[in-house]
């Protein structure tokens, strides 16, 4: 028995004007901008809808698909129930846009990491050819990833030199873990059901963040790369809200989240929103490629859109799928940030990603799958289970 979803289908578009790529990654400083257009309503901070936004309106670059986000269905005998928008009432009315009205938190303190990515330390090889330097860093699949149900456990030989106290993944004076389910497979992209959560982040020692992640990635060794999920970072927001956020990768180059070309659909969610009102719930998310643009749905909406154009035309396949946490700390050794909600994966109450899917595009359909394999960077301090079918439990407290 296969069960699908159903929901509301948005009604407004808008285009973000193209951003340049991040500061602190690749060792410029550009002045981030957004297109200027008349904002129909003022902020409505005061709502509590999270950061500050205004309502545009839309533009014709793109259409979204005329159907919602593909449905989730199992590729075995199991099944998950159907899902339940949260459908919140939009911040904008029909044919706009909700965009923010700073891009303040675009450019982030320290840089996006990836499961795949080995220790860089090296700031100023990385400054005169970061692309070179990542694309070095990138391990071989079956190197992060056990190959059957069983964690991989990351060697000490990831250890960087001192002084930088780590036993994580070194990046710059940040040390990243991960908790992550990973899935090769040629598809139109993926998608997964989250919890949403706010951990507790602590800022001492340097910037930072913890976050709960989709990476769909393809072309030359899978580094085009586009991600959503949710980020608390009060460094980069200013706040210890939940954010929902997206980010994407060109040839494993990082640009900068919620912006660098992303263009802005939904009138009811947008990237940098705080989600601090619906932690503890459920979202359904996911890209799928349409049209020739990279299309992300959230609660079952369309959210908005990669161009195809970010990437020359060549990145119209996903190859590799990743679903994991991801915690940035410089507090030393043991971090003291929590991934997740904080509580071990063996606890019921831990943070879940599930209907853990690739997406058909010709028949619509996410097919979430049984097939994942697992790595825990520090299991001592976060750890990740698999539940159930294309189903996990993921995160820890750090110290």
């Amino acid at each position: 028995m296969l069960k699908a979803h159903f929901g509301t289908t948005p009604t407004v578009v808008v285009c973000f004007a193209a951003l340049g790529f991040l500061a602190l990654v690749i060792g410029a400083s550009p002045v981030p901008t957004v297109s200027t257009f008349a904002s129909s309503e003022p902020s409505a901070s005061a709502q509590g809808r999270g950061p500050e936004y205004k309502c545009v309106p839309r533009s014709s670059t793109a259409k979204p698909p005329a159907r919602l986000s593909p449905m989730f269905r199992s590729a075995g005998k199991v099944y998950e129930k159907q899902y339940r928008p949260i459908a919140l009432s939009p911040l904008c009315a029909q044919g706009q846009a909700a965009v923010p009205t700073s891009t303040k938190h675009f450019y982030a303190k320290v840089p996006k990491g990836n499961p795949l990515l080995g220790p860089i330390t090296d700031e100023r090889e990385f400054a005169r050819d970061p692309g070179a330097v990542i694309r070095r860093s990138v391990r071989p699949f079956k190197e992060v990833y056990s190959r059957g149900r069983q964690h991989h456990y990351f060697s000490g030989a990831l250890r960087p030199d001192p002084p930088l106290p780590c036993d994580g993944v070194a990046w710059f004076g940040s040390c990243y873990y991960y908790g992550s389910a990973a899935f090769t497979r040629t598809a139109d992209g993926g998608g997964m059901t989250m919890a949403v959560k706010r951990p507790t982040y602590v800022s001492t020692g340097g910037s930072g963040h913890t976050l709960d992640e989709l990476a769909v990635q393809g072309g030359p060794g899978n580094g085009n790369i586009i991600e959503l999920g949710w980020n608390v970072s009060s460094d980069q927001y200013g706040d210890t809200n939940t954010h929902l956020f997206v980010f994407h990768w060109k040839n494993w180059v990082g640009t900068c989240y919620d912006g660098c070309g992303w263009q802005q659909y939904s009138g009811t969610y947008f990237p940098g929103m705080s989600l601090n009102n619906i932690v503890g719930r459920e979202v359904y998310i996911g890209y799928v490629y349409y049209q020739g643009n990279w299309w992300a749905w959230f609660d079952n909406q369309w959210l908005g859109y990669f161009p195809g154009s970010e990437w020359s035309g060549a990145y119209t396949r996903s190859e590799l799928l990743q679903w994991f946490g991801e915690v940035s700390s410089s507090n030393g050794i043991p971090p003291r940030t929590d991934m997740g909600d904080g509580l071990f994966p063996a606890n019921p109450s831990a943070a879940t990603n599930y209907t853990l899917c690739d997406v058909d595009a010709h028949a619509w359909v996410c097919w979430y799958r049984d097939m994942q394999s697992l790595s825990a960077t520090r299991p001592a301090d976060y750890d990740i289970s698999r539940t159930g079918f294309g189903r996990v439990r993921y995160g820890g407290p750090g110290e």
